[in-house]
């Protein structure tokens, strides 16, 4: 089974002196990092002494909260810390984890077509990010336009996963 990595965050601050480090997630409400998680750290810069390609770290421990402080297997010194950051958190999307019926991750239809509301082909799911306020969808039409809507049941009433696809109601330009 291929690993599909997902980022859940960025790490740029060190935390105390014994070896932590503050996380930013993008999701802290919901979070799938525990202790023993696996996860891929990629740095973001040349100033990070990770591999290029990412390194995988266990997490000895995490809390989440209003900051978000995780402690790495073997890494218990702020100066090794402070060599790493910043960089990316990412983990392998089988560890994500279970939905709710109806409940999808965005990362699962990134690529799936995008139907009209006559079930037609008008584009594909490009790629996602969370505006703060709500998640967006990027879709690239097949006219070579993009557009970018909030990932809401007004705009996506129905997606269906076993058929990789997503229905999509445009909205009327003025």
């Amino acid at each position: 089974m291929s690993q599909k990595f997902i980022e859940m965050g960025t790490c740029k601050k060190p935390h105390g002196i014994k070896g932590g480090f503050q996380f930013h997630l993008y999701n802290t409400e919901d979070s799938s990092l525990r202790k023993g998680s696996s996860i891929l750290l990629v740095p973001l810069s040349s100033a990070s002494s990770l591999n290029s390609k990412g390194e995988i770290k266990k997490i000895k421990s995490i809390s989440i909260g209003n900051k978000t402080i995780c402690y790495l297997q073997d890494i218990d010194d702020r100066n090794i810390v402070e060599q790493m950051i910043p960089f990316s958190i990412q983990l392998d999307r089988a560890d994500f984890n279970q939905l709710d019926e109806g409940e999808v991750y965005l990362s699962d239809i990134e690529g799936f077509d995008v139907l009209n509301e006559e079930s037609k082909k008008i584009g594909i799911v490009k790629t996602y990010y969370d505006h703060g306020a709500s998640d967006i969808l990027v879709i690239s039409l097949d006219n070579g336009k993009n557009v970018e809507l909030p990932f809401v049941e007004a705009f996506f009433p129905e997606i269906n996963i076993e058929q990789k696809f997503v229905v999509m109601i445009q909205p009327e330009v003025v």
